[in-house]
């Protein structure tokens, strides 16, 4: 049997009803034989069946299921329960099906795992076995079909509003022009160069104050209503025009890059967010994960807000680069080196507002598009490069300093990289 993934791996979170004891049976039988030395041996008998197997939609989520189970009334103790999951009815206790495992704990009455990692709303089935060093005794299939979120009326091109306060390092917005205007709640007086939420022309006329909590938007989640991102609700945390001042920011590398497995046909979504720790907080918008897992996850306000001691930051003169290392960690073929405004869409470096509304630098690397020299494969070490470029298009030119690198190297005061591998 193959290892079992951890719950990092999997997405995936589980909870304990009692305290943790570990509790491990073994049982030592000595026997002789006449004239002879003892010989020691270890027998164990097999757990039972776990009992009161049960599966349910996880209350107030959704692609959500909860697992819950008591210990065997009978055989041996296990000392771990291991959890299968398939969508194929009789084959669900298989190696390749496991999700987990659970350690067993002496006096536990009740075990319950919720199961969150990658479902969809098709007939799920799980298995539960109890285990010890003899082997596993395996419940039954148990299956729901998940909950998925709520019907929707597909992409509406609204986007994403900023929750999170935001500092413009050079004057310029996303839209490569200059700011002219502060922040403000006022509609009248919205800058709409920052390139931020709203935008001209999207909000009703009578709409005069942000923010605008659209009551066809409410999504309820635990008796409490949410407005969603990228519908017509419309909510812009406080930014402000720091090129007046030199900018010091801690790079911070997104955890797909290290968490997840890339392979050579992954789209790979490659981000990076510059950020700094405020003397003076700003407004930011309280957020909250509505339904649908990462690339799916819609997330929400329910219009409260708070004073933020952090704030991101948007320099105009970042560069990307992405370069093929050998095994020597020499580079030996450089796929992207690009400036921000190059082009738009999957393959261009960008400034964008994510859906929990922080704002980070986003870059679509398709790896299966990806047409290389003969000479150079799609597997091995990656390097990732950004970097502030004194080249760039518009701004104020290395008014930005970064001072360290989370999930990756500090190069310079204006470079750090990360090295990612790709399997074949």
């Amino acid at each position: 049997m193959s290892a079992p993934r951890t719950a990092t791996q999997r997405g995936i979170r589980w909870t304990f009803l009692a305290s943790i004891l570990v509790a491990t049976l073994f049982s030592w039988i000595v026997s002789g034989c006449g004239g002879g030395s003892d010989t020691l041996f270890s027998s164990l008998d097999l757990p039972g069946i776990p009992t009161a197997f049960t599966v349910v939609p996880t209350q107030g989520e959704t692609l959500s299921a909860t697992l819950s189970w008591a210990p065997p009334a009978n055989g041996a103790a296990p000392t771990s329960y291991v959890i299968y999951r398939s969508t194929t009815a009789g084959t669900t206790y298989s190696p390749t099906n496991q999700v987990t495992s659970i350690p067993a704990v002496t006096g536990q009455s009740t075990y319950t795992f919720i199961d969150n990692a990658e479902l969809t709303s098709v007939p799920t089935y799980w298995v539960v076995s109890a285990k010890n060093a003899t082997g596993e005794t395996p419940t039954a299939e148990v299956s729901i079909t998940p909950v998925g979120p709520p019907p929707t009326t597909g992409d509406t091109g609204f986007g994403n509003n900023l929750s999170s306060p935001l500092i413009f390092a050079d004057g310029y917005g996303t839209t490569e022009l200059p700011i002219t205007g502060t922040w403000t709640a006022d509609v009248a007086t919205v800058d709409y160069n920052t390139g931020l939420r709203p935008l001209t022309g999207i909000l009703p006329t009578t709409v005069t104050t942000l923010p605008y909590l659209d009551s066809a938007d409410i999504y309820s989640l635990n008796g409490v209503s949410y407005y969603e991102q990228g519908t017509a609700s419309t909510w812009q945390a406080q930014w402000e025009n720091g090129a007046s001042a030199q900018q010091d920011v801690v790079a911070t590398w997104g955890d797909n890059l290290t968490s997840q497995k890339l392979t050579s046909t992954s789209v790979i979504r490659v981000e990076i967010a510059l950020s700094k720790t405020l003397t003076t907080p700003m407004k930011a918008y309280t957020m909250q994960s509505l339904y649908g897992t990462q690339l799916n996850e819609v997330q929400g306000t329910d219009g409260t807000t708070y004073d933020s001691t952090t704030a991101f930051v948007f320099a105009t003169n970042a560069h990307l680069k992405i370069e093929k290392l050998d095994s020597s960690g020499t580079s030996v073929y450089v796929l992207y080196d690009q400036t921000l405004w190059q082009g738009d869409g999957p393959g261009y470096l960008a400034g964008e507002v994510t859906v929990s509304g922080s704002f980070t630098y986003g870059f679509v690397w398709n790896m299966k598009n990806v047409t290389l020299p003969s000479t150079v494969t799609k597997d091995g070490t990656w390097r990732i490069t950004f970097s502030l470029d004194k080249t760039s298009p518009v701004g104020t030119k290395n008014n930005t300093v970064i001072t360290s690198a989370t999930n990756g190297v500090l190069d310079s005061s204006t470079q750090a990289h990360i090295d990612i591998n790709v399997a074949n």
